[in-house]
Order: C-alpha cells, then sequence, then structure tokens
C-alpha cells in the first residue's frame, strides 16, 4: 500500500477526516503547538512534521511563525502544502533514513502516526526521528485512542473489528497505549511529558456531538473493507452503523475515547555536550 498509514479510505474522505481530526487536537489541547518552543519559533527555528497528511498543521504553523523553517515529510504530497516561501515538502518513503543530516532539526511534530504503524517498522521510526532531532529539542505526538468504557452491543461490535484489522495489518494497539513507555526505553529522552484528555462521545452537548459525527463518519468510509473483513454484506455493515448511532447518541451512553500529547526531550549524550562546549568557544 502506498500510502504512510494503512487506513485504505479515499483521497477525499482521508483528507476530511484529517482536517477535522486537527481541529479537534487544536480545541484539547489549547492550541497548534504544545511544546515549549513558541518563543524559539519566533525568532526563527528549524521544524518537521513528520508525516505530515493533509498539510494543515505545517501550514497553519508556517502562516504563525514566518521566520521558522518549515519541512514536512511524507510518502505523497498535499496539494496546498507549497503555499509559503518557509515551507518545504519533501516525497519520500518514511520507513527509510530520512534525508537529513544528525540534529537538524529544533521541533518534529507528528499526529495520529504511531497509531497506523506496522509493529516491526515502529522503533526503526522513532530512533530516526530522534536522529534528526536537536539534542535538547523537543518531539510532539498527538494520537487517540479508545478506552474500556465502550457502550452499545453495535458499537462495540464495530470497534471489536476495527481492532482485528489493525492485528491483520501488524498493527500493535499496545504500542499506542504505551507510547510513554517506548520513548522511556528509546533511552534518548531526558524530559517526557503526558497530557490526557479523555472525551465522552454522547449526545446533548456539541463537542460530543462532532466527534460522534466524525467517529461515524469513519466506519462509514471503512465499509469497503471492513465490511468483508466481517464476513457481512454491506447493507448489514449499515444497519450496524445506524444502530451504533443511535447507541452513541442515547442518554446512558458512557463511551469514551482518549485524546493524549507527548511531549519528549531528546537527551544530551557526552559528545554532544563537548562538542557543545567546543561550539560555545569558537
Amino acid at each position: 500500500m502506498s500510502r504512510d498509514i494503512l487506513i485504505p479510505l479515499e483521497d477525499e474522505e482521508l483528507n476530511n477526516t484529517r482536517f477535522y481530526r486537527h481541529n479537534i487536537y487544536e480545541h484539547l489541547f489549547d492550541g497548534k503547538v504544545g511544546a515549549p518552543v513558541r518563543k524559539k519559533l519566533q525568532n526563527g527555528a528549524k521544524v518537521l512534521e513528520f508525516c505530515c497528511e493533509s498539510g494543515v498543521w505545517t501550514t497553519e504553523v508556517a502562516a504563525e511563525y514566518p521566520n521558522s523553517e518549515f519541512y514536512a515529510v511524507s510518502s505523497v504530497q498535499p496539494e496546498s502544502i507549497n503555499k509559503f516561501n518557509n515551507i518545504t515538502f519533501i516525497e519520500c518513503d518514511i520507513f527509510k533514513r530520512l534525508p537529513f543530516p544528525d540534529n537538524e532539526f529544533d521541533y518534529v511534530f507528528s499526529k495520529d502516526k504511531f497509531l497506523y504503524m506496522e509493529k516491526n517498522k515502529f522503533q526503526e521510526v522513532l530512533l530516526e526521528i530522534f536522529r534528526v532531532l536537536k539534542p535538547g529539542s523537543w518531539l510532539e505526538v498527538i494520537y487517540s485512542c479508545t478506552t474500556d468504557l465502550v457502550y452499545g452491543p453495535s458499537y462495540k461490535r464495530l470497534s471489536d473489528a476495527m481492532d482485528s484489522w489493525y492485528k491483520v495489518q501488524n498493527i500493535d494497539l499496545e504500542i499506542i497505549h504505551n507510547f510513554e513507555n517506548y520513548l522511556k526505553k528509546s533511552g534518548k529522552t531526558e524530559d517526557i511529558l503526558c497530557r490526557t484528555i479523555d472525551t465522552q462521545l454522547k449526545g446533548g452537548y456539541a463537542f460530543g456531538e462532532f466527534i460522534i459525527e466524525i467517529l461515524l463518519f469513519f466506519y462509514r468510509s471503512s465499509r469497503g473493507y471492513l465490511a468483508p473483513f466481517m464476513n457481512i454484506s454491506f447493507e448489514e455493515f449499515d444497519n450496524l452503523v445506524n444502530d451504533a448511532e443511535s447507541e452513541l447518541n442515547s442518554e446512558d451512553n458512557k463511551t469514551t475515547l482518549r485524546h493524549i500529547q507527548v511531549l519528549a526531550r531528546k537527551k544530551y549524550t557526552i559528545l554532544d555536550r563537548i562538542l557543545c562546549t567546543i561550539s560555545c568557544i569558537n
């Protein structure tokens, strides 16, 4: 599959879900940039968005911080990402060595990527990101995942089927639920900050209804591959999603979606500190 994520949606459907997720994260985490790098961005920094999806994040942040240089890598070029002079898009295989030297970036941002990554590629990609990140600089990763609070047999059936489909694609969701521990085990970080926000998927208030709509849109868009995987007809699948919609909008619904923001600062090695001292002397 040519895409850098494994969910086979049509391009327009995929861009719609990415745009909506971008808005959700911006709302939940109080802005587009969560790492403590705003002053550096104002003065001029070098930023990488790893696997840039639709390019919305890079485009909006680059417009807000014109003194900084933004680089975005993905296997497919977004249509709107090259509208600004301070954005450089590079089309490449994100599962191979990134086309940048060591210690190149002041800030690396990624959104949802580790949720869809094959298990055998995860550690390699993580180490490659730390390779291009400067010592003392920040990695920010934002993603969403389900919790144990799932209400309704129809929605649970869909959720369980999607989890099973992930496993067939060699996607291990345990990575997502323990991402902070994987960062610690990498030996590349000295500070890790994790912020978790649980949102209840329940009708009756605007934000909850908005997330329900996005979730249902995602499942309806997945019918082409998820219905055959579940060995049911498209009609039965559509009815299942409609039943799940009724469950999610029920007053008794307690289904919860978890949104996580992880900030990790790359630690200095002894060699890094020696080189930094020499640079300051010169």
